[in-house]
């Protein structure tokens, strides 16, 4: 191995003490020259004070990454009932995901056009966003309010992280001096070492149907706060000040916030403990629940809080909502109900890939279960479920295994056809079912049922009358293989047949498999529908049909759109779900 070191010096005799500084003999070598500090050690100062670099570079770095950056969260009071903020400066991942996604619009195709249109929003306040906020605005904009007592307005602030507060004060003051600002009257007011201007309605303004209410603004720690009363203003000093809880700190907003991811664009957070306590409060008298129509409540005692996050994906937008229960306050019946919520993946595979939206759910009998629970023995309910056919002693209830789904398809009139699919263990109780739903639907006159078979299936269909089949409406069941299909017509119910029989169900279709993928995995429940397939059937609707009014045809915002999921799972503690725009 080669190391590059300084060569070891000839050993020279030494010059004895008593020379002083008389001349070198001219008999003895001379002494070489002596080598600097500098010269000795640099090959080990060298490396050592790149490191030094290096370090402090380092320590730099970490500085920067444990020093925190402005933040909204740290000055929102923990009294606040619903608190909502964007991040304006997410991950890079984030910000190129929402470009990407927003820019595949025709109206916010380019950054220039997003900008017009945020300008355009704030024509009416004298002020653009272009030229007046965002040369200071920051990483977080957010809104925080509670619940208002009695008939009072609520209490409402919003924030806005500011990268400039000279430019940001500039901007306020040009509100105050804008048309809207000239009808109050201003004063500056002194809390906690910083100044809050107050507005108050001018006693000379007219009075309009929308009447102007009193107002307050500050700076606070690099954060512009326009909040609807002085008092809010303090509440939000003191939290950023340490002088009071912060919402942040909470152990119900930390529990509920776990349950979503961390890297989103926004998120909105719903003090569910609080809430309850409000809408208690607001019945505070027999009669006032009374004429409310709430006995009790129920299950919502339960209710803890619930949050939702938005976050960007390259092929679209995702939104993750959490909702959070307390185990111990919800009835058996529900509790089983989330705990045993199953998975929705067998009646998917049932429902054709034609289709352009359908529900799926794997828990429909313990769900229906839960719902009679908690209306109590109310005979009106009992007689009501009872005639359907849904309880008693030869219910349908008790003959459901869980599975559930309803499917539709737009033909080319833009006219629905579907089907309801229910999985059950006995056939003879879910034909019975069908044929009194049927008898309920046409007030007791169903006409004359016949019977025909399909690739090994007995179909029944029955005739409403009074509907003919011009109406694109002759119900028609059959029960296989574990299901029961009731659909509005014999082609429609023939398309599920073929589907569960030939495994061509909508699993299979490339623009379900992109929402699929991009939604909760296993979930218990999903909604889905097919944008794609619903633009196309509107842009060619014929003339004449009921999607003329709308005025979409022609809009191109709607034409990047491609599909739309909703996913749900579930647990004791709480419910997850996740909505999903596929856009491309």
């Amino acid at each position: 191995m080669n190391h590059e070191i300084d060569p070891i010096p000839a050993q020279v005799p030494q010059p004895p003490d008593n020379l002083g500084d008389s001349a070198p003999d001219p008999g003895l070598p001379a002494a070489p020259p002596t080598r600097t500090w500098w010269a000795r050690h640099r090959r080990l100062l060298i490396p050592a004070a790149g490191l030094a670099v290096v370090g402090a570079a380092a320590a730099a770095a970490l500085v920067l990454v444990l020093t925190p950056r402005t933040s909204v969260e740290k000055m929102v009071p923990a009294t606040v009932d619903v608190y909502a903020v964007a991040n304006l400066d997410p991950s890079v991942s984030q910000k190129m995901n929402l470009l990407r996604a927003v820019h595949r619009f025709p109206d916010t195709s380019t950054d220039q056009k997003l900008a017009d249109q945020l300008d355009k929003a704030l024509k009416d306040s004298g002020i653009t966003f272009t030229g007046d906020i965002q040369p200071w605005l920051g990483a977080q904009v957010a809104v925080a309010a509670r619940i208002p007592q009695g008939n009072a307005d609520p209490p409402v602030a919003l924030f806005a992280v500011s990268r400039d507060d000279a430019k940001a004060g500039a901007t306020l003051t040009k509100l105050r001096g804008g048309s809207q600002g000239k009808k109050y009257l201003w004063h500056d007011t002194t809390y906690g070492g910083l100044t809050i201007t107050v507005g108050a309605p001018s006693t000379s303004t007219k009075p309009t149907s929308g009447s102007l209410k009193a107002g307050a603004y500050a700076i606070v720690d690099h954060v512009v706060v326009i909040a609807s009363s002085e008092a809010l203003i303090h509440e939000i000093i003191d939290a950023d000040q340490g002088r009071s809880a912060r919402l942040v700190d909470s152990a119900d907003y930390k529990a509920t916030l776990a349950k979503l991811p961390s890297d989103r664009l926004a998120l909105v957070y719903v003090n569910g403990k609080s809430i309850l306590s409000n809408l208690k409060s607001q019945l505070t008298t027999p009669l006032a629940a009374s004429l409310a129509g709430i006995k009790g409540f129920g299950d919502a005692e339960a209710f803890q809080g619930a949050a939702l996050a938005l976050s960007a994906r390259q092929d679209g937008i995702v939104a993750d909502a959490a909702v959070r229960f307390d185990a111990g306050k919800l009835s058996a019946s529900t509790r089983d109900a989330m705990t045993h919520a199953g998975h929705a993946g067998s009646v998917i595979g049932w429902i054709p890939s034609s289709s352009d939206g359908f529900f799926a759910f794997a828990n429909v009998n313990r769900t229906i279960q839960s719902a009679l629970d908690q209306a109590g023995p109310d005979p009106s309910v009992r007689r009501a479920t009872d005639s359907a056919g849904l309880t008693g002693p030869q219910g349908i209830l008790q003959h459901l295994t869980g599975d559930f789904a309803v499917e539709a398809e737009l033909d080319r009139s833009f006219f629905p056809t579907g089907a309801v699919m229910l999985g059950t263990d006995d056939a003879t109780h879910m034909r019975s079912f069908f044929s009194g739903i049927l008898g309920l639907a046409a007030g007791g006159q169903v006409g004359r049922s016949t019977t025909s078979t399909y690739r090994g299936v007995t179909i029944t269909t029955m005739a409403i009358p009074g509907i003919g089949t011009q109406d694109h409406f002759l119900p028609a069941f059959a029960v296989l293989d574990g299901m029961g299909i009731l659909a509005s017509t014999p082609t429609e119910l023939k398309a599920i047949i073929d589907a569960h029989k030939d495994h061509t169900a909508i699993t299979r279709d490339a623009t379900y498999g992109a929402a699929a993928t991009a939604s909760l995995p296993n979930p218990a429940s999903v909604f889905y529908l097919d944008l794609a397939k619903i633009v196309k059937a509107i842009e060619t609707a014929p003339a004449g049909s009921a999607v003329q009014g709308l005025h979409l045809k022609a809009t191109g915002n709607l034409t990047p759109l491609r599909a739309f999921m909703l996913t749900s799972d579930s647990s004791p503690d709480g419910v997850v779900e996740r909505f999903v725009v596929i856009v491309q």
